[in-house]
């Protein structure tokens, strides 16, 4: 299954129908992000903004500028927009002809300006995304393209461009650092001008982008929220060490020793929002594995051809049949990796939660079903697969401020309980090695993490509601010395909730989430006000006042549903 790496978002498997991912867990250096499982990059796709939407989209890369008092200026100003929406047409017209010649198939849609007061000029409060040019059918090929006309990195594979990368900055990059490895074949590519094969794709790439990496100490504090400022320079340190990496090993003689910083953070925030991920074959191996049987194939056929007896020729038949028939060697018997993929076209869709998408894969080429009916002129959106706001925010630069896979993480709330629940410090005062007891990984943790590890995190899930391991850790801490002993002083005896020790668990985490409202500097309803003053006409100020209302909710709700 690919996913959006995508985190795109945003694994492909070969040969299969995917359904895009939901509840993704990506882990940024030590920031890790608490939604309800599976892995990261998996089905992601780009998207940006739109005011008053719960959807991402695609701004306008133009700079739609406000009316002006004065006539000469406002005259100035719409000749800009003109040039600007021709330059913009002509650059789209160039990718749609690019994409013909490359057999790339989306017979229902185009890239298009959409939503505005619908005229499709910039300057009317559009964005970039795909548009229905005929009635689309749930299920439809909405793009189909080829593997060749995608810009394509396996885990493991040898430098692609050694003219231009160094292998010491390819093995110093790693397959752990894959988005600076798509990074650098993205820049390959665009050191080669018109001479690139994806020069059309790469031109009407953003210019810029508002990912949470690009937001001013100052934007960052709105959110209110620690896990977001760790985010936020966990991307910036990212970007500083694949620079550093790449001053560093570098060739002397590759454009790539003199690169600007500027655009290195572009190509990483290309890749961050469009990349896809997922298992698929590699080629080379598959033809390696599959020639000698098309070579035993060929051979006994001829054979056929020229046996001179009735009998001969039915020996050769019988070995035919063995082969086609009985051979093991298919294509799934063949090692599969990691890709990540750029994919033109299939990236410039935006985003709506709880859009099931799929996507089909197999070894020669990727394509994209339309997850719901749309009519001529409408904008077609598909599901980056559902992942936290803090996920959104940080690789695509917007919220969804209903988002039903948003989180909540109470760093610290093990020491905070400790330190403030007096029913919690007598229990620890009596039996200090409790907390001991929660050094284990439960069966079946997908993320590899304690149940000590859950008490730390604190994470919530949308409605409020702990995540298991927090409430069966809780339960752990807060049951009597007697109810301990009974339970023969292990944690398996709390697995499941219920009475008494239930209650005061279900008390402590009330008490900390009252707590982390206290300590935010303004209340949801604050925040509602704050919208509507602050928020409209300042993207970023209108998202972080959306997430920090998401976070705030999210707290509220699980005060309500744990006053016991």
């Amino acid at each position: 299954m690919f996913h959006v790496a995508s985190t795109v978002s945003p694994a492909m498997r070969c040969c299969v129908v995917a359904s895009t991912s939901y509840a993704n867990t990506t882990i940024h250096g030590r920031v890790r992000l608490a939604h309800t499982s599976r892995r990261h990059r998996e089905t992601t796709l780009p998207r940006r903004r739109r005011r008053r939407r719960r959807r991402g989209r695609r701004h306008v890369d133009a700079v739609v500028v406000a009316a002006a008092a004065d006539v000469n200026a406002t005259d100035s100003r719409d000749d800009d927009d003109e040039k600007k929406d021709a330059s913009w047409k002509s650059v789209q017209n160039e990718y749609a002809a690019w994409r013909v010649a490359n057999n790339i198939l989306a017979p229902n849609v185009e890239v298009a300006h959409v939503g505005g007061g619908g005229g499709g000029e910039i300057g009317d409060d559009l964005y970039r995304g795909v548009k229905a040019t005929s009635d689309i059918s749930a299920g439809d090929d909405l793009v189909r393209l080829p593997r060749r006309a995608t810009m394509l990195v396996i885990e493991g594979q040898k430098n692609p461009h050694e003219t231009f990368i160094s292998d010491e900055l390819w093995a110093k990059a790693g397959d752990e650092r894959w988005a600076l490895r798509v990074a650098l074949v993205l820049l390959y590519e665009k050191s080669l001008g018109r001479d690139s094969k994806f020069h059309e794709y790469i031109e009407q790439l953003p210019k810029s982008f508002e990912n949470l990496g690009t937001w001013t100490e100052e934007e960052i504090r709105e959110l209110q929220y620690s896990i977001g400022e760790k985010l936020a320079k966990e991307q910036r340190l990212e970007n500083e060490k694949a620079y550093e990496l790449i001053r560093e090993y570098a060739r002397e003689d590759s454009s790539l020793s003199s690169i600007e910083k500027e655009e290195v953070n572009w190509a990483l925030d290309v890749v961050r929002s469009r990349v896809f991920s997922g298992k698929i074959a590699d080629q080379e191996a598959l033809k390696r594995k599959l020639l000698p049987r098309a070579l035993s194939v060929g051979t006994v056929f001829a054979s056929w051809l020229t046996a001179q007896t009735t009998e001969l020729k039915w020996l050769c038949v019988f070995a035919l049949l063995a082969l086609v028939v009985f051979d093991s060697t298919k294509e799934n018997d063949v090692k599969t990796d990691t890709a990540y993929v750029l994919m033109p076209l299939i990236d410039a869709f935006n985003h709506q939660t709880m859009l099931k998408t799929e996507f089909e894969f197999t070894n020669s080429e990727f394509a994209l079903k339309s997850p719901k009916s749309y009519k001529k002129n409408e904008e077609v959106l598909i599901s980056y697969g559902l992942m936290p706001n803090d996920e959104l925010l940080l690789r695509y630069g917007f919220v969804d401020d209903q988002n039903v896979a948003d989180t909540y993480q109470f760093e610290g709330l093990l020491p905070y309980l400790t330190q403030n629940d007096p029913a919690l410090k007598e229990n620890l005062e009596k039996n200090p090695k409790r907390i001991e007891a929660l050094r284990f990984i439960p069966e079946g943790s997908l993320e590899q993490l304690t149940l000590e590890d859950a008490a730390w995190r604190g994470a919530l899930v949308s409605d409020g509601t702990a995540e298991p391991n927090l409430s069966w850790a809780l339960r752990c801490l807060y049951a009597t010395e007697s109810e301990w002993t009974n339970a023969g002083g292990s944690c398996d005896g709390f697995r499941l909730g219920g009475g008494q020790t239930e209650k005061k668990a279900s008390l402590g985490l009330k008490m900390a989430c009252e707590h982390r409202l206290q300590e935010m500097e303004t209340t949801y309803n604050q925040d509602q006000g704050l919208l509507k003053e602050k928020g409209e006409g300042n993207w970023k100020m209108r998202q972080a006042i959306l997430y920090r209302m998401r976070k705030k909710k999210i707290l509220s709700d699980a005060v309500k549903r744990y006053s016991v």
